[in-house]
């Protein structure tokens, strides 16, 4: 046993190796557990479930067609097991830093310390923060590992002795070229970085004029040219796209409407990018997420972050004992060398996107253009710690880890909280409604930053949970509150459309409202016959709340419960659940069951800060006769509440005409709540 530990000891590559595995499984596997879908995860999920695994190929028919045949394949293996999906973007992130790590060997053999950190840094970067995104970022997770698994199969080709493997791995490799491109072309910039990697490592080799160099680089990537001159052809001159990011046609329209405007813009975003990608990403969302955390979320960041230093500093410790430190023949070459190359490989993979008119942006967690100038980045950065005296390069790297695992954790912990968000409204939408009727438009609306971005983040969920069964297009329809769909609302219009593939049918006019803030952690659903709103509620919903349609609810029946694979197990019986309760009995009418809720809620000793949410309790107590009971809930604790008095007593101010059977007793509660 002893032999055999001192022998895995004596394997430097196998101990790089465990230790690219360690950072990776420690940084992002904190988080797992926690993490669930968001945004474009959800129109997939639905097809899939709805209308089979061959759905999903056609839903990428108008952009990125193969790739939908890649997604449909996937989703046949993973399902719709949330931790399915967060263990195989995991795999394909570990699998790129493998491929970068061989592609660091393969060019600097001799920096083997040097290239091990480097792998380390360029796993933890923290310019890309959508792993947690894990469903709909495997894709381009996938399309970066392959095009890197490219570059370092056509580096092993030049390099082997092996006619049989150097066939074999150009063969593979120019798979791979063919397959990331059809997945995402504006990754072409990885063909850019071949051919500089390319061309460095025949300058390595004695290749020196600058003639020979291009004359020896073509011989090499011609292959990989044809490929690459292939893909262009078929997305320029056969491809239609639907969107003008990915439909060259219409880019090119673009471009010749506004010459000026759109060089300029591709000369300023690049270099902004650039130096994004470079430089900012090290602060800016380091300092974002630290300054935002709650204590607990930094200790465990910086305690992870500890762990991921600790591995790094033993590594170097068995690496100096055993085989020393590695010392550049000439350390001045090496540094301009990383920072020529790494400045060239970050512009090679920024620009195709700046062209197609989209840009790294830092501040949005969800967008991906920061994965794949990540390489050029690790480069670029190193040559710039390498510029440090030799004492201090350690620390420098150090610091780097700290400041990258600790983002990528409070990363983590960020999103993990949105889906916390998302389930538990979900969960208290199945309490609330037994049953939705088809057809039925429900719009939601949330704080801090939680709103949905698309409306198949509302439908999708909807129909996963109310609409099992396999169908052809969703029954409950969705749409996001903003500006202009509120002025639908006004004008009740009827809308059909699709999301990619899929037909919808909006009637503005069946509009159910529902609101949730995490300030109130509620969800809110807005009887347009009596509105109540929070202390919290936007403006927005206030305006549109009238319009809310409570009666779209189908208040008898079973409640559905949702799929564990998906929304996972049920939350706590809290205060939501008994006010969703409440709010549905007030829907029947069924002031006996309000009652006796009251009475159990009292007995647990819940309670709210959102003072809004006693009013279905409140209003239940006058209904049953109880009027001091009614009298001290509202002195305790309604009284107070300014914004719940106004909305309540505004709604109040005339009688919203119930019928008798339903039992409101509008004259008392319109006397205790706006008038005592």
């Amino acid at each position: 046993m002893k032999q055999t530990i001192q022998k895995l000891l004596n394997n430097e590559t196998l101990i790089a190796i465990l230790l690219i595995l360690l950072t990776t499984v420690i940084t992002y596997g904190v988080s797992i557990p926690k993490l669930g879908y968001y945004h474009d995860d959800w129109f997939l999920l639905w097809s899939g479930k709805a209308r089979g695994a061959a759905s999903i190929i056609p839903l990428f028919a108008t952009d990125r067609p193969f790739m939908g045949v890649i997604y449909s394949i996937v989703y046949r293996l993973l399902g719709d097991r949330i931790v399915n999906w967060h263990l195989y973007a995991l795999l394909w992130r570990f699998i790129g830093g493998l491929a970068f790590f061989w592609i660091l060997r393969l060019l600097w053999p001799k920096q083997k310390y040097l290239t091990t950190l480097m792998t380390v840094l360029f796993l933890v970067y923290p310019g890309f923060l959508s792993q947690p995104n894990a469903n709909t970022k495997q894709n381009h997770l996938y399309g970066f590992a392959t095009a890197l698994l490219s570059i370092a199969l056509t580096l092993e080709a030049m390099k082997t002795s092996r006619r049989g493997w150097r066939i074999f791995c150009t063969f593979v490799s120019l798979l791979l070229t063919a397959n990331y491109l059809w997945i995402y072309e504006y990754m072409i910039g990885f063909e850019g970085a071949r051919l500089i990697i390319i061309g460095y490592a025949l300058f390595q080799k004695g290749v020196r004029s600058v003639r020979s160099l291009i004359g020896e680089t073509f011989k090499i990537a011609w292959p990989y040219l044809l490929v690459t001159l292939g893909f262009l052809y078929w997305r320029v001159f056969i491809f239609e796209g639907s969107r003008r990011a990915t439909d060259a046609g219409k880019l090119a329209v673009s471009y010749l409407d506004d010459l000026r405007h759109m060089s300029l813009r591709l000369i300023l975003e690049t270099a902004k990018d650039f130096l994004d990608t470079s430089v900012f990403a090290w602060f800016t969302a380091p300092y974002t997420f630290i300054s935002a955390t709650r204590y607990s979320n930094l200790g465990i960041a910086v305690f992870t972050a500890g762990l991921v230093i600790v591995l790094v500093l033993l590594y170097r410790f068995i690496y100096k004992r055993n085989w020393g430190l590695d010392q550049a023949e000439n350390e001045s070459v090496l540094i301009r060398d990383f920072l020529v190359i790494g400045s060239v490989l970050i512009l090679c993979a920024v620009i195709p996107v700046i062209f197609s008119g989209r840009q790294v942006d830092l501040f949005d967690s969800y967008k991906s253009y920061g994965l794949h100038p990540i390489s050029g980045v690790i480069l670029f950065i190193t040559g710039l710690v390498l510029m440090l005296q030799p004492k201090f390069r350690i620390w420098a790297v150090v610091a780097l880890l700290g400041i990258s695992v600790s983002t990528q954790v409070l990363n983590g912990y960020d999103w993990a909280r949105y889906w916390e968000y998302q389930r538990q409204m979900w969960w208290q939408f199945t309490w609330r409604a037994p049953d939705v009727q088809d057809d039925t438009l429900v719009m939601t609306y949330s704080a801090e930053g939680y709103n949905p971005q698309q409306d198949y983040e509302v439908w999708a969920p909807l129909n996963l949970i109310y609409r099992p069964d396999p169908t052809a297009a969703p029954s409950i329809q969705a749409e996001v509150l903003n500006s202009e769909t509120a002025y639908n609302i006004l004008k009740k219009k009827v809308q059909d459309r699709y999301v990619r593939d899929i037909p919808l049918h909006l009637d503005y006019g069946n509009l159910l409202l529902i609101s949730m803030s995490p300030l109130s952690s509620c969800l809110h659903v807005i009887d347009g016959s009596l509105p109540v709103y929070s202390s919290s509620e936007a403006l927005l919903t206030r305006q549109v709340g009238e319009y809310s349609h409570t009666d779209r609810i189908i208040p008898t029946g079973p409640a559905p419960v949702p799929p564990a694979s998906i929304f996972g197990t049920e939350p706590a019986h809290d205060w939501c659940y008994y006010y969703q309760k409440a709010s549905l009995a007030r829907q029947k009418g069924d002031w006996q069951e309000i009652g006796r809720l009251y009475k159990e809620v009292n007995e647990l000793r819940l309670n709210t800060d959102d003072k809004s949410e006693l009013v279905p309790f409140f209003e239940g107590l006058v209904n049953l006769g109880r009027y001091e009971d009614a009298r001290s809930l509202y002195r305790k604790q309604i009284r107070g509440s300014a914004d719940t008095r106004l909305s309540a007593c505004t709604a109040l101010a005339k009688d919203p005409g119930y019928p008798s059977a339903f039992g409101y007793n509008y004259e008392m509660i319109n006397q205790i709540l706006c008038k005592e």
